[in-house]
C-alpha cells in the first residue's frame, strides 16, 4: 500500500509546494494579515507534507532518485523557509526574490523527482503488449473512434473519421437548400472554428492585462480585434487545409476535411483564405492600429507557412516551436489597447509557448499510429510514448512557473493563484494517471485524453482569472 502512497505524496508535495510559489509572486502574499497568515500555515503544513514524503520514500526503499530528491527537498525547505522570514524581518540581502527562487527551486526538484519516481515504477510492455504499442501502418487501423479537431485545441466530439473512399457526392435528389448548408459548414469547417474559443480568450486577457497599466479600453476596439482576429484564425486553418489534404487523407481523424474530400476545392479554398485575411487585415488597420495589424499577419504566416509548411513534417520540435503561433495573440491583446507590447503580455505568451507542448504531446500520444501513418515525425512517433509523458510532466512545470513569474510582473492576485494552483494540480494528477494506466494495462488513450482536456480546463482558468481580476474587480 505504500508503494502507491508514496506517488501520491509526490503529487500533492508538488501541488502543495507550486500553490506557496504561487501565492508568493502575486499580489496575495502582500493581501494583508489574514492571508499572511493563511500563507505560513500553508507553509508549515507543505514542511509537513515533505518530512512524511521523505519518510515513506526511503521507508518502502524506492529509487535512490527519489530518496535522494525527497532528502534534498527536506534540507532545502527549511533554508528556503528561513530565507522568508529573514526577508519579512528587513534584512535586505533575502528579499522576496530569492525567497521566490527558492521556491522554485525547491518545485523543480519535487517534480523531477516525481518524474523518476513514475518511470520507475512503471513497468515496460512486454510480449504482445509491447507488438500492440508499436507504431506500424497496420497498428493505425485500430485508432479509436475518439477524435479532435485541430492539433492545438479542444477535441472534437464525433465519431471515427470516414475514409476518403467513403465520402461521395450528395445525390442529386438533396434540394438546394440542403446542398448550400453543407457547402456552408464545409467552409465554416475550414476556418477550424473549434480553435477560435481559447485565441480569443487569450486576445482579450491581453486586453486585460494592458488595462492594468492605466490603459483604457472600448468596445470598438474589442470587437474589431476579435472579429479581425477570428477571421485571421480561419484564414490560417484554411491554407493548414490546403496544404496537408494529401496527408489528411492518410489519417483517420482528418481523412473527411473539406479540401480532403474535395468537398471544396483547392482553389475555392485558397481564395477563401486570402478573402479572410485580407478583410481582417482591412478591419484590424481601420479600427485598431497598425501594430496589432501586423502581429496578426504575422501569426497567420507563423502557423500556415512557418508550423504547417516548414515544421510539422519536418522535425520532432514543430510544437515546441511552433507554439509561438498559438501565443501570438496575447501580444495582439495588450497592442490593441496600448499600441506596444509589454513584458506581461510577453510572459503571457511565453506561458502559451510553454503550454503547448504539456497540451498537444497528449493528442499525439492518443493519435500516434495516424501521424505515423502520414509520416508526421510527432515526438511520441519518433521518439516513443514515455519520452512523450516525461516531457509532458516537464513543459507543464516550466508552464507553471512562467505563470508564476506572470504574477511578479503584475497585480494579479488570490484568484489568479488559486486558479493555476488548483487547475495545474488536475493537470498534473491526469498525467500521473497516463502512468497508471500503464501499471493497470487499461487504456492509454483514454488517459491522454483525459490529460488533454485537462490542459485546455488549465489555460481557460488562467486566463478567465486574468479576466476577471484585471477587468471585474
Amino acid at each position: 500500500m505504500d508503494r502507491p502512497r508514496l506517488t501520491t505524496l509526490l503529487t500533492w508535495a508538488v501541488v502543495g509546494t507550486y500553490l506557496l510559489v504561487a501565492l508568493g509572486a502575486t499580489a496575495a502574499a502582500d493581501a494583508g494579515p489574514t492571508l499572511a497568515a493563511a500563507h505560513h500555515a500553508a507553509a508549515v503544513l507543505v514542511g509537513l507534507l515533505l518530512v512524511a514524503t521523505a519518510v515513506v520514500a526511503h521507508r518502502v526503499a524506492a529509487a535512490r532518485g527519489v530518496r535522494i530528491g525527497t532528502a534534498i527537498v527536506v534540507i532545502a525547505y527549511p533554508v528556503q523557509a528561513g530565507i522568508g522570514l529573514a526577508g519579512l524581518s528587513g534584512v535586505r540581502l533575502f528579499d522576496g526574490r530569492l525567497h521566490l527562487l527558492g521556491g522554485i527551486a525547491v518545485f523543480a526538484v519535487l517534480l523531477a523527482t516525481l518524474i523518476h519516481r513514475l518511470e520507475t515504477t512503471t513497468e515496460a510492455p512486454t510480449g504482445n503488449e509491447a507488438l500492440a504499442d508499436a507504431v506500424t501502418p497496420a497498428a493505425s487501423e485500430t485508432a479509436t473512434s475518439e477524435t479532435a479537431t485541430s492539433e492545438t485545441t479542444v477535441p472534437d466530439a464525433t465519431a471515427a473519421k470516414p475514409t476518403t473512399a467513403e465520402v461521395t457526392d450528395p445525390p442529386s435528389s438533396v434540394s438546394p437548400a440542403t446542398t448550400l448548408g453543407n457547402r456552408l459548414r464545409a467552409y465554416l469547417e475550414l476556418t477550424k472554428p473549434r480553435l477560435m474559443w481559447l485565441l480569443c480568450l487569450l486576445a482579450l486577457a491581453g486586453m486585460g492585462l494592458a488595462t492594468a497599466t492605466g490603459a483604457a479600453i472600448d468596445g470598438v476596439t474589442v470587437v474589431a480585434t476579435l472579429g479581425g482576429g477570428v477571421l485571421a484564425i480561419g484564414a490560417a486553418g484554411t491554407f493548414n487545409h490546403v496544404h496537408e489534404r494529401d496527408r489528411d487523407r492518410k489519417m483517420r481523424r482528418t481523412a473527411d476535411r473539406p479540401v480532403a474530400t474535395d468537398r471544396v476545392g483547392v482553389r475555392r479554398a485558397v481564395a477563401f483564405g486570402i478573402a479572410l485575411v485580407t478583410v481582417a487585415m482591412a478591419i484590424l488597420l481601420a479600427f485598431v492600429n497598425v501594430l496589432a495589424t501586423v502581429l496578426t499577419a504575422l501569426a497567420v504566416v507563423y502557423y500556415a507557412y512557418v508550423y504547417t509548411v516548414l515544421l510539422k513534417p519536418t522535425t520532432r520540435w514543430n510544437t515546441v516551436i511552433g507554439g509561438g503561433s498559438g501565443a501570438l495573440p496575447a501580444l495582439i491583446g495588450y497592442a490593441a489597447v496600448t499600441g506596444t507590447v509589454g513584458l506581461p503580455a510577453v510572459l503571457l505568451a511565453v506561458v502559451v509557448c510553454c503550454w503547448t507542448p504539456a497540451h498537444f504531446y497528449n493528442l499525439a500520444i492518443a493519435h500516434r499510429e495516424d501521424y505515423a501513418r502520414a509520416d508526421y515525425p510527432m515526438l511520441p512517433v519518433v521518439a516513443g510514448v514515455p519520452t512523450a509523458r516525461r516531457r509532458i510532466l516537464v513543459w507543464l512545470g516550466i508552464t507553471l512557473v512562467a505563470a508564476a513569474l506572470l504574477g511578479t510582473v503584475t497585480d494579479l492576485g488570490l484568484l489568479y493563484a488559486i486558479a493555476t494552483t488548483a487547475l495545474g494540480a488536475v493537470f498534473v494528477r491526469s498525467v500521473v494517471r497516463q502512468y497508471d494506466a500503464d501499471r493497470r494495462a487499461s487504456d492509454g488513450r483514454s488517459a491522454a485524453y483525459r490529460s488533454f482536456h485537462a490542459s485546455n480546463a488549465y489555460l481557460g482558468a488562467l486566463l478567465a482569472a486574468i479576466l476577471l481580476e484585471t477587468l471585474a474587480f
